[in-house]
């Protein structure tokens, strides 16, 4: 066993069970590596390689997690992670397998699990996941003083869209490069920005998001520069602007392309020279920023428009991240929903909630246009009215999802032009590329966003 005597106090074992994590692999170089990683994050760890073993030993003593393969020919199946469950302790189980299908997530979830990791995983991964596991127990288990390198992830699930997404951030947040994050309404672009920062150099410095849309436009100058007392009528005292605010740190600039023009060149300025002017200022104010922005609206055609700066957009768009619909990473529906049980789950005061497999599959084959925001609210007024009937809830969603398409893209529905790619050609195109759709996009000589369109416009997600 590993001694920890001369680890630091901080990362020292406590003597609470909940720091107790019992690993079931049967590759004995995934026990190992698991175990001294996790020793180092003062966890106390015993593994084992069969399922005898394995309940020997969780009988034996108290676990806080326990983390499982599933692997059938080696007899660890959900069978045996139902009654793993159960044990002393009630531990939380996390799931890993090969085989990360939703119906495979679904089921471990049904079985009392509370996460699942795809293999292969690296040991960041299985820290993150350890760590989300033991904080939603609700105890002491994540000390206020723990290092931020092991601290769970904001992003929540187990799909190849979400693993390309966590790569692309912590490639970014080792960079001071400004990034324009897209997607649609509700995928979670601020939660991709606030995970740059918390994975960034800046993250001891502060994060200050702006809402552009939200802000009228005559008060979001002074908001984001700031002014000096005597500027206008009723500036009785000097304030800083949020750029000031967010010295050193991040600055996130959310809906961007709301940003009038007149405000856009002074944008630029504090771009290009790190510097601006106050409201009234004589004298140029130095900051230090990373700036994120992020927008759901299509500013390929505002530039075309010249409703927002070329110039601008170049130097915002040093790196672009595209954050995946909630349709394109289904498999993620379950730890979602079980993340939004848990949440809210104080509106269920002493009557517990659960749903079956029926119902995880159900949310599953939703579009959900509204994205993980949808999902979120639709387990909210789930758990506040203490609805069961999860089929007449859902019903709505796919009505509504029929009339959620851009202007654009249902104009597509009735243009076919000449030379683009059929249906079955995009998706033999997306199978060969294992549906990395940047790398598809290309293959088929199309941007991104418009195999996007055509993916949701053609429903392939659904023929995978």
């Amino acid at each position: 066993m590993f001694d920890d005597a001369y680890l630091p106090d901080s990362l020292r074992k406590r003597e609470d069970h909940t720091r107790n994590v019992l690993v079931i692999d049967t590759d004995p170089g995934v026990r190992w590596s698991i175990e001294k990683g996790l020793a180092y994050s003062g966890y106390t760890v015993r593994t084992a390689s069969t399922v005898d073993q394995a309940i020997r030993i969780a009988q034996e003593g108290q676990f806080g997690a326990i983390l499982m393969e599933l692997m059938p020919e080696a007899g660890l199946t959900v069978d045996v992670l139902s009654s793993l469950v159960g044990t002393s302790g009630s531990p939380s189980v996390l799931c890993a397998s090969i085989d990360s299908a939703p119906h495979t997530v679904i089921e471990c979830m049904r079985r009392g699990a509370v996460g699942f990791l795809p293999k292969p995983f690296g040991l960041a991964t299985v820290r993150a996941e350890l760590a989300r596991a033991l904080k939603e127990r609700r105890t002491e288990a994540e000390r206020p003083d723990e290092p931020s390198a092991y601290e769970p992830s904001l992003l929540i699930g187990v799909s190849s869209a979400i693993q390309e997404l966590r790569a692309t951030i912590k490639q970014v947040a080792q960079t001071d490069l400004n990034c324009v994050i897209r997607g649609e309404s509700g995928v979670g672009k601020d939660l991709v920005a606030r995970e740059i920062h918390r994975l960034s150099l800046r993250r001891d410095h502060p994060f200050i998001k702006v809402n552009s849309g939200a802000i009228p436009e005559q008060l979001l100058e002074s908001e984001l520069f700031g002014y000096e007392k005597g500027a206008f009528t009723g500036a009785m005292a000097s304030k800083p602007g949020r750029f000031s605010l967010a010295n050193k740190g991040v600055i996130f600039l959310d809906e961007i392309c709301e940003i009038p023009m007149s405000l856009q060149a002074k944008l630029l300025q504090v771009i290009e020279h790190k510097e601006f002017t106050k409201l009234g200022g004589r004298y140029s104010v130095k900051v230090d920023v990373q700036i994120l922005a992020a927008t759901n609206a299509d500013i390929e055609q505002r530039l075309h428009d010249g409703a927002f700066r070329q110039d601008l957009f170049f130097r915002l768009n040093e790196v672009c991240i595209w954050v995946p619909p909630l349709r394109e990473r289904r498999e993620d529906i379950p730890l979602l929903v079980r993340h939004f049980v848990h949440k809210y789950s104080h509106f269920t005061g002493s009557m517990p909630f659960e749903l079956s497999g029926e119902d995880i599959a159900t949310l599953c084959e939703q579009d959900w246009p509204g994205n993980v925001r949808e999902l979120e609210n639709t387990t909210k007024r789930w758990l506040a009215l203490r609805t069961r009937d999860v089929k007449s809830s859902s019903a709505p969603i796919a009505s509504v999802a029929s009339n959620t398409l851009p202007e654009t893209d249902r104009r597509a529905e009735h243009e076919l032009k000449e030379g683009e790619p059929t249906p079955e050609q995009i998706l033999k195109t997306l199978d060969q590329f294992q549906w990395h759709r940047q790398k598809a996009a290309q293959a088929l000589n199309m941007s991104y966003q418009a195999l996007r369109r055509r993916i949701i416009k053609y429903r392939l997600d659904r023929r995978r």
